[in-house]
């Protein structure tokens, strides 16, 4: 597993294929092998590069003095740049979207092209966000998910009760079980606290291109409605694709859908 010290920790990463290079950023409170239906497909014909993000799978503690998005997407500027990578494209999920804008905002010209899945630049509603930050503070006071927390983490990001999404909802549960409160309290629950703190953000899609960008949503997901993803796509006019009967994590309640989408983006991005 291959590991790069980063602001004094150690960040975790997937490297596969050869080719044009294709990020993949990962949701709150997943990892990198949440892409693993989408890797296996694209590392064929691309090189596919997967950090986990710091307090997720297997990359270290969030580094003191880490402060907002801006910060984690430096810090992932500073991945690729050690792994002397040029020009890529971004997808991202939830949070990887978010930071995926960052990304491209920050360096336009190497931003090959951007997907944003399950994700809003804008800042979070008054509503979500009493509600969201009220999780984490239980999360905090506990140092542990309970099984209360731990039916509303799962019922947020998966949806149905489908055998395949049912195998999904029990990995899910036991990788949030498995969280030690030291994680959670210094990387989890300050990332999360990121996220719901957000700062409107949705100027970044103005310096998003057309027809480099693709926004997907799926079409149950409670966490970001597609009505968040349809108004980033209007604005950049850029295509949208909502996912069937999928929820947050639309990537492995749908993955053949998801990644069919995503292979048919690329080979638009290759043909230009």
């Amino acid at each position: 597993m291959p590991r790069i010290k980063l602001v004094d920790q150690s960040m975790y990463y997937m490297d596969r294929g050869e080719g044009r290079t294709i990020v993949l950023l990962h949701s709150y409170l997943a990892n990198a092998f949440m892409w693993t239906p989408q890797v296996q497909a694209l590392e064929a014909h691309y090189r596919v590069i997967v950090p986990d993000l710091w307090g997720h799978g297997s990359s270290g503690p969030l580094p003191k003095g880490t402060e907002g998005l801006a910060a984690l997407t430096r810090q992932l500027q500073q991945l690729l740049d050690s792994l002397e990578v040029e020009r890529y494209v971004l997808v991202g999920q939830s949070i990887g979207g978010m930071l995926a804008a960052e990304l491209a905002s920050i360096s336009p010209a190497r931003a090959e092209g951007v997907v944003l899945i399950g994700t809003h630049l804008g800042a979070e509603p008054a509503g979500p966000q009493a509600y969201f930050l009220d999780m984490l503070d239980r999360l905090e006071a506990s140092g542990a998910f309970s099984p209360a927390l731990l039916d509303e983490a799962v019922s947020l990001f998966f949806r149905g009760s489908a055998s395949t999404t049912a195998s999904l909802k029990a990995s899910f549960r036991k990788q949030l079980s498995s969280r030690s409160a030291e994680a959670l309290r210094e990387s989890i629950i300050p990332i999360g606290r990121m996220i719901f703190q957000r700062v409107d953000r949705r100027s970044l899609l103005d310096g998003l291109a057309a027809a480099s960008t693709l926004v997907m949503c799926g079409e149950h997901d409670s966490v970001r409605p597609p009505s968040e993803s349809r108004e980033m796509a209007e604005r950049i006019g850029c295509r949208y694709v909502e996912v069937p009967d999928a929820s947050h994590t639309s990537n492995l309640e749908q993955p053949e859908f998801v990644t069919q989408a995503l292979l048919s983006f690329l080979a638009k991005l290759d043909r230009r």
